[in-house]
């Protein structure tokens, strides 16, 4: 996953901007945490992490980059790289499998919304591959598609409407980067009550 988007001097003329008491957080929490819901949403759960963060693009006190690797409850690997001081904003993402490779458009706020490229990895099923997402549905696309689950959900008709289960596991997921970046160890999930930063992450 690659969250790579440009966050300057105007952005964080706003005061509550890059501060620990007004965003809670810095890329990790404000910008990546997309990237992250979409691959667990996908691949699963995260079961541990390895994070590193810094702050190099911005005098800000939260972190403005990131470089985190992630265990899936599945065994799959994954990375993300994160940034605010890209030339442009963009967002991708890029599932190898074991017959083909899935990459994303970059559109920073809904990579979904411009066509995903799907290259099999046997040049010979690439038509059989091309055939099978040329039958895939018109899905609704970003915002679009969330208030559409929600609408659906409300009258009690089959949605995917985000769960609070899943908002808990994404908050859990911030909780456990900050820790792993703070302590150089490799954090496991879920995460218990007795976890040191269970009621917060905060400096």
């Amino acid at each position: 996953m690659e969250t790579h988007w440009s966050r300057g001097s105007d952005y964080y003329a706003v005061p509550w901007r890059g501060t620990w008491a007004g965003e809670q957080g810095g890329a990790v929490l404000g910008h990546a945490i997309h990237n992250h819901d979409l691959l667990t949403h996908f691949m699963g759960p995260v079961t541990d992490v390895s994070a590193m963060t810094a702050t190099r693009v911005n005098p800000i006190e939260t972190e403005d980059c990131a470089t985190l690797a992630f265990r899936l409850d599945g065994g799959a690997l994954a990375t993300s790289s994160v940034t605010l001081g890209a030339a442009t904003d963009e967002t991708r993402i890029r599932f190898v499998f074991e017959n083909l490779t899935a990459t994303s458009g970059t559109a920073p706020y809904a990579p979904g919304s411009v066509d995903w490229r799907f290259d099999a990895r046997d040049p010979a099923r690439q038509q059989e591959l091309d055939d099978l997402v040329a039958k895939a549905p018109e899905e609704p696309n970003g915002f679009e598609g969330f208030l559409a689950e929600i609408a659906a959900a409300l009258i009690d008709k089959s949605n995917s409407a985000v769960t609070l289960a899943e908002g808990i596991a994404s908050v859990e997921l911030v909780t456990a980067i900050y820790h792993a970046a703070r302590t150089g160890e490799r954090t496991s999930l879920p995460l218990t009550t007795e976890h040191p930063l269970y009621g917060g992450w905060q400096p």
